[in-house]
This record gives structure tokens, sequence and C-alpha cells, in this order.
């Protein structure tokens, strides 16, 4: 983080940065998560377009008709952002003050890739 950028960074609804609250998240996982399903709700008055653009490397999915999206982080590998991806792409957003709320979706624990890219979820009759 450069000096002096502390001024800059966006809080999440805890009154965190998005790195902050990114680390709080690995924090509470075990050491054997495998895959993550993660939500990043933006406030309803944040245009869209120009986040997705930042979050572009996360592969985000807007979420129906919020101001969210949807990214997936894979720890050792698989499909999905590496969770250092996922740290850069969330202070590039607290940098431009972008305010937000990330909620974990889903985690797995101890997958093993065996001919596919990782796990399918379901949602809302949709696969991801």
């Amino acid at each position: 983080m450069e000096p002096n950028s502390a001024a800059n960074l966006s809080t999440s609804r805890s009154g965190q940065t998005l790195v902050a609250a990114w680390d709080e998240l690995l924090t509470g996982l075990g050491e054997d998560w495998s895959d993550l399903l993660v939500e990043l709700e933006l406030r309803p008055d944040e245009p869209y377009q120009p986040v997705a653009l930042i979050a572009s490397p996360l592969n985000p999915e807007h979420c129906d008709k919020r101001s969210a999206f949807r990214f997936r982080v894979g720890h050792d590998a698989g499909y999905g952002a590496s969770t250092s991806t996922a740290r850069h792409c969330l202070e590039l957003l607290d940098r431009q003050a972008i305010e937000g709320h990330l909620h974990l979706s889903e985690a797995l624990s101890q997958q093993r890739l065996s001919g596919t890219q990782g796990p399918v979820w379901r949602l809302e009759g949709r696969s991801l």
C-alpha cells in the first residue's frame, strides 16, 4: 500500500476497508479450504460498470438486479481467482473509495480436482 493512502480507502458496512474485510474473511476459514464463492454488495447508488472493470481479474458475475457481484476464489488450484488477486482487486476498489460489503456465500474444504477445474455451485437454478 502506498504511504498516506489510508485517507482514500473505502469502508465496508462494518467500518472496515474491503481489504481488511477480505483478510478477516480468510482468517475465519480453516486451513483446509479449497474453494470460495464470495459476493461483494455495493452501495445502491454505486455505478456498477466502473467497479466491474476494476474487478475484471476476478471474473465478476453481476448478481440479479442488485448492485453486487460474485466471484470465485481457489486456494491452491481450480477455477477462480487466487487469494492475492482477490486482495489486490479489493485494494484497488478501496483506493477508488468504492464502498461495499463482502459476504462469503459458499466455502468448500478439502476438494480434490479430478478431471475438473473445480466445484459447480447451483444458485437459483443456475450453475456457477
